[in-house]
């Protein structure tokens, strides 16, 4: 691997890639995930690995406006209102820091609770309510991850 190789690998987080893999998720109860990784074709030195769940509502409303035009006409003008907001979260350290040898993959599995009186999930005319799982390397330039992942809870 040439030296651009690597700069674009610290840029992009491509040094490696992570993996989340969950069980089955009840409010209450304890849930296993498993935060797997694996480096491409050089050593991967990180801080640490770790994971975040948040709970996360989104609300999107329809909204007309009316506009008057430079002739006086009026017109309405329709538009998607967007919001979103963290109902519940947690974050954690799965591993501290190490190095990944090229080639390798690495597993660490963690125990998470979403507590029962969390808000449960829900899907409406405007509003959404879900969980969601995020996995990621503390590495030198962009930390690799697992981009943010649904779940079910049940």
């Amino acid at each position: 691997m040439g030296m651009f190789d690597k700069l674009k690998n610290a840029v992009t987080g491509g040094a490696a890639n992570v993996y989340v893999d969950v069980g089955e998720v009840t409010r209450g109860e304890p849930f296993e995930v498993t935060v797997r990784a694996q480096a491409q074709d050089s050593d991967v030195k990180y801080d640490r690995v770790y994971l975040y769940v948040r709970g996360i509502e989104y609300v999107e409303v329809p909204d007309a406006d009316l506009v008057r035009d430079n002739d006086g006409d009026v017109h309405r003008q329709h538009e998607l209102v967007r919001a979103s907001g963290t109902t519940w979260e947690y974050e954690t350290n799965v591993a501290a820091a190490g190095v990944l040898g090229a080639n390798q993959t690495e597993e660490w599995t963690v125990q998470v609770e979403i507590p029962a009186t969390a808000t449960p999930e829900y899907s409406g005319r405007f509003t959404d309510h879900s969980y969601k799982v995020f996995a990621g390397m503390d590495c030198f330039g962009n930390d690799p991850d697992s981009d943010w992942i649904r779940i079910t809870v049940n």
